[in-house]
């Protein structure tokens, strides 16, 4: 007796078909159910791309990958190696504005002003001026000075972008422990009446240490080497995260920047309008501490500039009084007067 046969056998056997058949089938019918359904197109799919038609529209270089700020535009920049050809988007002559640079020529070699994304066509405002060197320096404004400055120094620069403009201010309180604001002689009480109306012991110099400053380099994170010393170890090296941020200032301003620092003075940062119709030579003014004896007590500036006579403001505290020193042995006091105006 024949046993009969089960299984895939069975099927086979029934269906008259191998797999490989069966999956062609299935394959083909899904494929005539797509091209009904119109999810794919049996033209197209069978079709090689056409290439497009480009005719009457102009070639414009543009920007094959993203460019950073400062940096000398080389053929790489441009050049796409998918299409083994310079990046270019194509506009019809009505869409190209007049300024927009069409040779890759004029491009190569400058230096770009900001960064620049990948995709764009080129002007001549993308560029610094021809002649200047790449990098850092490049983004320096001429007759200025860059420095790197510590956000934790001063965190008003820290959400401050490239060609923004501001103003650095620093304080530093006056300690009045070892100032004695006692005066001698017939109007003594009467001054020390009004240093204490004046509210004289709580004092400090705010000074203006950086005028119209500009920002190169917007906050960045840079590992900074730090090197430390053990008896098992030895000599070893490590990196530390230091956010900063590089600004331009005037070189008279880089000394008086760098002494508020030193001494630990709280500096706030002040941003200017980013307006056209700002005025760039506006000047923010000191405020200098009062004397008792004598008006404003003057500032460098003033100094420098030959104006610090003028220290007693009208109506301020120590109008019409001025200080007479008096020393009798090893004794020596300060006396204030009147002064006839």
């Amino acid at each position: 007796m024949r046993t009969p046969v089960r299984g895939y056998g069975a099927r086979r056997s029934w269906l008259g078909l191998n797999p490989v058949a069966l999956g062609a089938i299935v394959l083909v019918t899904a494929f005539v159910g797509l091209s009904i359904a119109g999810v794919i197109d049996p033209l197209k799919a069978f079709r090689s791309p056409s290439a497009p038609d480009r005719r009457g529209l102009v070639p414009i270089p543009s920007s094959a990958m993203v460019i950073p700020a400062y940096t000398k535009v080389t053929r790489d920049y441009l050049w796409n190696p998918k299409a083994g050809e310079f990046s270019v988007i194509y506009l019809r002559p009505s869409q190209v504005p007049p300024d927009v640079i069409r040779t890759v020529n004029a491009i190569i070699g400058r230096v770009m002003d900001h960064d620049k994304p990948a995709g764009y066509a080129f002007t001549e405002s993308d560029f610094l001026p021809k002649g200047t060197r790449p990098g850092l320096t490049g983004g320096i404004p001429a007759g200025k000075r860059a420095m790197r400055i510590p956000v934790d120094r001063i965190p008003g620069l820290v959400e401050l972008q490239p060609g923004d403009r501001f103003d650095l201010i620093a304080t530093q309180a006056i300690d009045p422990s070892g100032i004695s604001m006692s005066a001698g002689g017939l109007y003594g009480k009467q001054i020390d009446a009004q240093a204490r109306m004046m509210n004289l012991q709580r004092q400090a110099t705010v000074r203006v240490v950086v005028q119209s400053g500009d920002v190169v380099e917007p906050m960045r994170t840079r590992q900074v080497p730090v090197a430390n010393t053990s008896l098992t170890s030895g000599l070893t090296i490590r990196t530390k995260p230091v956010q900063e941020v590089v600004i331009a200032v005037y070189p008279q301003e880089v000394a008086r920047l760098t002494e508020a620092m030193a001494v630990g003075s709280d500096i706030a940062c002040v941003p200017r309008s980013g307006r056209p119709d700002d005025p760039h030579d506006s000047v923010t003014p000191d405020s200098m501490p009062i004397s008792p004896f004598g008006g404003r007590v003057a500032s460098r500036a003033a100094v420098a500039d030959g104006t610090a006579g003028s220290s007693g403001a009208p109506g301020g505290f120590g109008a019409g009084f001025t200080s007479i020193e008096t020393i009798e042995g090893s004794k020596r006091e300060i006396i204030g007067t009147p002064v006839k105006r």
